[in-house]
């Protein structure tokens, strides 16, 4: 017999394993275009789809390229509200042929669909728009249910799915029609045959009815508008939009090829709609879940399972939402063969949600196709924490060995962090917009405040990409602090192993040459020690005992120039104000190098002479640039 302890112990383990999770939404990028879909050819790339046609590139530092990837606008129709470009693929050896593959409505009126394979040009951001091979098409009895999504599996094949053709109830039964591409994921081989051949196991590879297409591997939709699959075990989840009633989510697991049927238009989620010449509901597969439509549900959008590594509380969901309902809400093995239906988010999404996607690293994105957001999912409870130090060339004193605070007594020092706010860099993981109060610009000594500096925690594997990111406060001995003054920063990802970059507005950036294993428990990263490697052959000036950050980037482009285009000796002089530089003026600004509070071009302390001494002197015709990937 258990102990009463005994019992409690067990009850607040299970609890423990079962705890609510959460997540958020976090803008990543806003501006888009009715965005319906996200991919990544293998890099640290986000391509985004519009539905007019249209596929941006989005790079990880947050920029969109001007140029599109692609714009087949021209033969893309996309006059109603499920017309259009749909769905991206890239090949699995893209790196390797430069092969895409894109779903997408043409013609007029209720037009057609296409499968068609595209080409990078010799321009790895902008496509060969000329090089279309039409793969597969299908004419469109009705306006709607166009379906969209097309992806690889695991196996090498090309699945897409079509929806049922259209109007209410599937009227012509299509999707029970075995003669007929709607209402089916098809699967195909695009590395043999031509345009393709059909995969020797697809389920009706060899069927004996001459009618029965053999591009099928799953049938019974009504509009699979988004389906993925599990990049660790490579199941099949699929999100159809139902008719009246219920939003149901289909899963075929891995190794399965016997054809599924989801049984639409007999069945509608695991509700009867319209059984006329159907078998009974036992000869169907029915949905994984079903929602309905009084509980607020109106278009299922299929998601993902999520297996990136910097959320563990989400590792092995399949995370979904609704294009109405606003919710975030995802499906957990029970550990007996079913699934926990949980809410993670109720409040942050809006209406408008249109697909997920992932990057390279398996972390998830959403689009909202009404606002034109791009966001990324996060786990705020993750933290893992830093105790970064570090020295700015530009205020280091030799005699003290500790840094000015000069802009903190001239009262320059802004209470909001400069670094997401008026200097545009990304947001991530909830680091952005920390402020601090007047009573922290108050104190002196050791622990004063020498100016905001931003610490990244990026990708061991694509060290482009930031997981996280964090502003916190330079005091004058080296130490980065968050905005309490005194405790190490808070980055919003689970444990695991990180590079760790510092950066600083008008220094140069720079990064841990081998990751460190970051958890909850403090690690300390001290980037004045001569000792602690970091990325590129010169990424820090070494000045006495210790090393900083190079001064001087006035123009915030990574690199130093002294004389030429871009250099970032003019913007000072611009400053003080034209061709007779005795000018000095107070201000918080990139062009005050060495952060005294007054932007000097001649003269004791000016700010043009570190720009001179880092690129190399006299002959000042070098340029210095910045090592950070």
């Amino acid at each position: 017999m258990k102990t009463l302890p005994g019992i409690l112990l067990l009850a607040l383990f299970a609890g423990a394993l079962h705890a609510q999770v959460t997540v958020e939404l976090e803008t990543v990028k806003s501006g888009f275009t009715n965005p319906v879909d996200i991919a990544h050819c293998g890099d640290s790339r986000l391509f985004i789809v519009e539905r007019a046609g249209v596929i941006k590139i989005l790079q990880p530092t947050g920029q969109v390229l001007a140029t599109p990837f692609l714009d087949i606008s021209g033969p893309v129709h996309s006059g109603g509200g499920e017309q259009g470009l749909l769905g991206l693929a890239f090949h699995p050896q893209y790196a390797q042929n430069g092969f895409f593959y894109v779903y997408y409505c043409t013609g007029n009126g209720n037009g057609g669909v296409r499968v068609s394979r595209f080409s990078v040009s010799g321009d790895p951001n902008v496509a060969n728009s000329t090089s279309e091979l039409v793969l597969w098409e299908l004419s469109q009895p009705y306006a709607n249910h166009k379906g969209g999504c097309i992806a690889f599996g695991p196996d090498g094949y090309l699945y897409f799915a079509p929806g049922d053709g259209g109007d209410v109830g599937d009227p012509g039964n299509r999707a029970q029609n075995m003669s007929l591409g709607y209402g089916k994921v098809h699967r195909v081989d695009v590395n043999s045959g031509n345009p393709y051949a059909i995969p020797p196991t697809n389920p009706f590879a060899n069927a004996n009815n001459v009618d029965t297409l053999r591009t099928i591997w799953a049938s019974g939709l009504r509009n699979p508008f988004r389906f993925s699959f599990d990049a660790l075990n490579g199941d099949l989840w699929i999100g159809d939009v139902g008719q009246g009633i219920k939003e149901e989510v289909d899963r075929i697991p891995a190794g399965q090829s016997n054809g599924p049927n989801f049984g639409w238009r007999c069945y509608e989620g695991a509700s009867t709609y319209n059984t006329a010449g159907c078998a009974g509901i036992g000869a169907y597969v029915p949905p994984v879940i079903d929602h309905t439509h009084s509980s607020g549900w109106c278009s299922i959008i299929g998601g993902r399972v999520y297996r990136g590594t910097r959320y563990p509380n989400l590792v092995g969901r399949y995370v979904y939402s609704d294009y109405c309902l606003g919710r975030i809400l995802s499906l957990r093995p029970d550990g007996g063969g079913g699934w926990i239906s949980e809410t993670l988010l109720t409040a942050g999404a809006s209406f408008g949600i249109a697909t997920f996607g992932e990057d390279v690293l398996g972390e998830l994105y959403v689009a909202n196709t009404e606002t034109g957001v791009l966001s990324r999912i996060i786990d705020p409870s993750a933290a893992v924490r830093v105790a970064a130090k570090v020295n700015l060339e530009g205020p280091y004193n030799t005699g003290t060995n500790l840094m000015s605070d000069a802009l903190r007594t001239a009262a320059l020092v802004p209470l909001t962090e400069p670094y997401t706010t008026s200097l545009g860099l990304l947001k991530v993981a909830k680091g952005g917009g920390e402020v601090i109060t007047s009573a922290t610009l108050a104190i002196t000594g050791v622990n004063a405040m020498v100016d905001w500096v931003r610490v990244e925690l990026r990708s061991v594997s694509q060290p482009m990409i930031i997981a996280a990111s964090a502003q916190g406060i330079l005091q004058t001995d080296g130490d980065v602090v968050a905005v309490d003054n005194s405790s190490p920063l808070t980055f919003r990802v689970g444990s695991g192993n990180y590079y760790v970059a510092v950066r600083h507005r008008n220094h140069f950036g720079t990064m841990t040459a081998a990751p460190s294993a970051l958890s909850n428990s403090i690690t300390t990263i001290d980037f004045r020690s001569a000792a602690l490697l970091t990325y590129g052959t010169a990424a820090r000036k070494t000045i006495g005992t210790t090393t900083a950050l190079w001064a001087g980037d006035a123009t915030r482009h990574g690199s130093l120039k002294y004389i030429g285009a871009g250099n970032d000796r003019d913007p000072v002089l611009t400053y003080i104000g034209g061709t007779t530089p005795n000018n000095s003026i107070a201000g918080y600004r990139l062009e005050d190098v060495n952060l005294d509070g007054l932007v000097k071009y001649i003269g004791s302390a000016n700010d043009r002479d570190p720009i001179l001494v880092n690129v190399g002197g006299t002959s000042p015709n070098n340029t210095l640039t910045q090592q950070l990937p």
